[in-house]
């Protein structure tokens, strides 16, 4: 591979380089401009290439080499874009730019493996955002464009492509390259410039002096050569090339004022007064760039004008081919489309109007209408064409087409068909008319009538082609109309068996949410001294989230709680395990009812669902003094049976898991006495309907627990929820009913 040492070049550029090499990150342009193959034909020997490639190959080895540890990542099309040596390719790993992947994608790739050096084969408006953002995250980039600009130029050609102000602070370097043809060291000659071409040094460089040595004799004006002849150089005076460099360094914003390190022009002014290069092709350097650029967009545009030409001389004869090809085969195709057509087409209203523009094309006719028999003497327009306005799926008598529904044969129809307003006074006259039947199975099932104002008549050949025609048409609009028929049917099935597949879903969640229910509520009750606890539960249809618990705390507490949770169906079975869960966690710790739910609320709006809520009451009953403390969340007031009488508790409260602050919940005591029945519930047992729609209400209830409290306490229970059966009768349940009645013995 070449390296920068095999060229010759002044020894200016070795310095820059190392630097540029040994610089940390940013963006590294190598810029230079080669003409494309097509364009390179068209200039001959005018272009020559910049060598653009060939320097950016060199900075990447010189990079490598001098840093023996770097890793290197290059996103590119393909692997030709870099050559690397065969001792630095284990330290190369490539990022290609291939379906599917982007430069987006593999830059990103490249840059996320944090390499030393990135390289990208090429910068274009696709890539440049993305360049200069991984040189802005600190990684050093190299690539190369393809330009005519140099130096600060290149940076605004940058934004050109999509980059900004902001993101161009990740440009660093720009290393514009150029060749130009060597004199040819056999005939050169010296020359003294002329006091014009001297005034054109002075005013375009200034420091004259220090780029060229004065004549040591110190009497006249610096030596120059200029191109002479012979036949080594074929009598051009030039032979070979060199390479010409610009380096520009961008170290903020403001330096793309500035002008570069070692401008183009310098160099190539050094390369003259050491006699390598002709002075005027330094003095015209500048405008014979431009020349050669605007003659490269010249053969460009006239690339792209020969071109062009082309294609539209290849367009003319691919149509002149093409339509002898269609006037050949036309009716083939025709013909072939119009069976496909029968075949496959499932919808009735395309297919009635396809037939009748296809009907159309086979005879010439001006317009066609398409008539469907129908039961009980009624015919239906089914689709028209070339007439304006008709309604299709109008329905009239068989009567008004009777002459052309009883013709088993096509027969001439010159009158305005059924269904169809006259034509206006300036239309032109109809000149011929045609009605064809339908037949299948020697059933008459419609007609076609088709109508022209330019023949005179319908060859014999297009009325059998149409009664040809006409008979698979008929064919096809008995099978489309199966096909609705068995479409309806269709649907209607999957909708019976998508109500069945949703019934079974929801028969399958509630089964579960019953057995959640199930597992939750205590088959047994603790043992208390002087107490005795009864319980029962009857689930709705509508699995809810009821549930009643007696909590052993200690040989001098016990907790009681009964809750309903929001909702139905499994999540509020779920909550309702949740509850009782962190209900019974809560219980443990705490002695008060109203510290218990105040815990529980503030778990179950940490991880509990945020559209259910439950309402609770909760109290702890002290075995031997007989109190009990309790705090209600929102529950329905318990009952207090104590002989006949009937007290409802008091207490105040939220609902859990609405609300941050559990501020309303009231803390209340009560004595309970030898006797004494606890009655907790849950409004299922106040909700309960007749089959009228009738409410049970609070006020029966309560007449049905005075009227059994001096029942056994499983007595009392059973009597409630059958007098609440009787009353329910055929009714469904709409909510869950719990019971737990707490006895407290003599």
């Amino acid at each position: 591979m070449l390296r920068l040492k095999d060229f010759f070049h002044l020894e200016q550029i070795d310095a820059l380089v190392e630097q540029l090499v040994s610089d940390g990150p940013g963006l590294i342009v190598v810029a230079g401009l080669d003409p494309r193959p097509i364009l390179g034909q068209a200039m001959g020997s005018e272009f020559m290439p910049s060598g653009r490639s060939t320097m950016f190959r060199i900075l990447m080895r010189e990079f490598l080499e001098a840093h023996p540890s770097a890793r290197c990542m290059v996103a590119g099309r393909d692997k030709e874009t870099v050559r690397i040596p065969r001792g630095m390719r284990a330290r190369v790993a490539f990022a290609l730019v291939q379906p599917p992947y982007t430069y987006a994608q593999q830059i990103a790739h490249a840059v996320s493996s944090r390499p030393d050096l990135l390289v990208i084969d090429h910068l274009s408006g696709e890539n440049v955002p993305l360049a200069l953002e991984a040189a802005n995250k600190g990684v050093r980039v190299l690539s190369q464009i393809d330009t005519f600009f140099k130096g600060a130029d290149v940076a605004r050609h940058l934004i050109d492509l999509g980059a900004t102000q902001e993101t161009l602070a990740g440009l660093t370097w720009v290393l514009a390259v150029q060749r130009l043809a060597l004199l040819c060291t056999t005939c050169k000659q010296p020359m003294i410039p002329s006091a014009v071409q001297l005034a054109t040094l002075h005013r375009h460089y200034a420091g004259l002096e220090r780029l060229i040595p004065a004549d040591p004799a110190g009497e006249s004006p610096p030596a120059f050569f200029q191109a002479g002849g012979c036949s080594q150089c074929n009598h051009t005076g030039r032979r070979g090339d060199v390479m010409v460099f610009d380096v520009f360094r961008a170290d903020a914003p403001e330096s793309l004022q500035h002008p570069s390190l070692l401008p183009m022009d310098e160099y190539i002014l050094r390369l003259a007064g050491l006699g390598h290069l002709a002075i005027e092709d330094a003095l015209e350097f500048s405008a014979d760039q431009a020349h050669r650029t605007y003659n490269l967009l010249l053969a460009s545009e006239q690339a792209l004008a020969q071109t062009n030409a082309t294609l539209e001389r290849k367009l003319v004869e691919l149509e002149a081919a093409n339509r002898v090809l269609q006037q050949r085969t036309e009716a083939l195709v025709s013909l072939q489309d119009i069976g496909q057509t029968l075949i496959t087409s499932t919808d009735l209203a395309d297919l009635a109007h396809r037939i009748c523009q296809r009907a159309r094309e086979l005879c010439g006719a001006d317009r066609a209408i398409l008539y469907d028999f129908r039961a009980e003497g009624r015919t239906e327009i089914l689709a028209a064409s070339g007439w304006e306005s008709v309604p299709v799926r109008q329905t009239l008598d068989v009567d008004s087409l009777l002459y052309a529904a009883t013709s088993t044969r096509a027969v001439p129809f010159n009158e305005p068909p059924p269904g169809v307003s006259p034509p206006a006074p300036d239309a032109p006259p109809l000149r011929a008319g045609l009605s064809v039947p339908l037949f299948v199975q020697d059933e008459r099932v419609g007609v076609i009538i088709f109508h022209s104002t330019a023949k005179t008549r319908f060859m014999p050949g297009e009325v059998a082609l149409l009664e040809t025609f006409a008979n698979q048409a008929a064919l096809a609009i008995q099978r489309t109309r199966l096909i609705e028929q068995l479409r309806l049917k269709i649907t209607q099935l999957e909708v019976a068996q998508a109500e069945l597949a949703q019934k079974e879903r929801m028969e399958h969640e509630l089964e579960l949410a019953r057995q959640v229910q199930r597992s939750v509520l205590p088959r047994t009750f603790p043992q208390v001294p002087g107490f005795r606890f009864v319980a029962r539960y009857e689930p709705a249809r509508q699995v809810g989230g009821d549930f009643y618990d007696v909590i052993a705390l200690d040989s001098d507490y016990f907790g009681i709680a009964i809750a309903d949770v929001s909702g139905k169906g499994m999540p509020a079975a779920l909550y309702m395990a949740l509850a009782r869960s962190l209900l019974l966690a809560e219980a443990r710790r705490d002695l008060s009812p109203r510290a218990v739910l105040a815990n529980v609320n503030d778990l179950l709006l940490e991880v509990g669902d945020p559209q259910l809520f439950v309402t609770m009451f909760y109290g702890i009953v002290e075995t031997t003094a007989r109190r009990l403390t309790y705090a209600r969340a929102g529950h329905d007031h318990p009952l207090l049976l104590r002989g006949r009488r009937l007290r409802q508790l008091g207490g105040t409260g939220v609902l859990l898991g609405l609300l941050d602050t559990p501020q309303l919940r009231l803390s209340e005591e009560l004595l309970l006495n030898p006797g004494d029945r606890l009655v907790l519930y849950t409004d299922g047992l106040k909700d309960v309907v007749d089959p009228e729609g009738k409410l049970f209400d609070f006020d029966r209830l309560k007449t049905l627990f005075r009227l059994y409290g001096g029942l056994p306490p499983a007595e009392l229970c059973a009597s409630v929820f059958e007098d609440l059966a009787v009353f329910r009768g055929t009714a469904d349940r709409f909510d869950d009913m719990a019971l737990l009645i707490v006895s407290v013995e003599d």
